[in-house]
């Protein structure tokens, strides 16, 4: 029995370190990201992608630079569609941590500079 307790309280000491080590990559990531200098570009979701028991992922494929990635993004709480064009947020010196911002939905009419924006334009801001 007293075993038992002290693998449980082990455990649970080991749980608790381990949650507060990805708490502190999560705000340290967080932080980097946001001092990361970034360009914005205009590209439409490839596919939907179900995953098991997390919900979906999108992917969607961006140029910038003459160079093309393809990368995927969890859905989050939007609903996006295959075809629809949103904005990508792309780090210029990591450009495989780019995000596709779902709430900012772009029309099929506007095209992206060849280098992308260094800021969303007012236009394409959502409202």
């Amino acid at each position: 029995m007293e075993a038992a307790k002290k693998k449980i309280r082990s455990l649970l000491i080991k749980m608790v370190l381990i949650i507060c080590v990805l708490v502190v990559f999560d705000n340290y990531w967080k932080k980097y990201y946001n001092i990361l200098e970034k360009r914005y570009v205009i590209r439409e979701v490839l596919r939907i992608h179900p995953l098991l028991k997390q919900g979906v992922q999108v992917e969607y494929q961006f140029s910038i630079s003459g160079k093309y990635y393809i990368k995927s993004w969890p859905r989050e709480y939007f609903s996006p569609k295959i075809g629809q064009n949103y904005i990508v947020e792309v780090p210029i010196f990591r450009k495989k941590n780019s995000k596709i911002l779902l709430d900012h939905q772009a029309p099929d009419t506007i095209k992206s500079p060849f280098d992308g924006w260094k800021e969303i334009p007012e236009y394409l801001k959502p409202k």
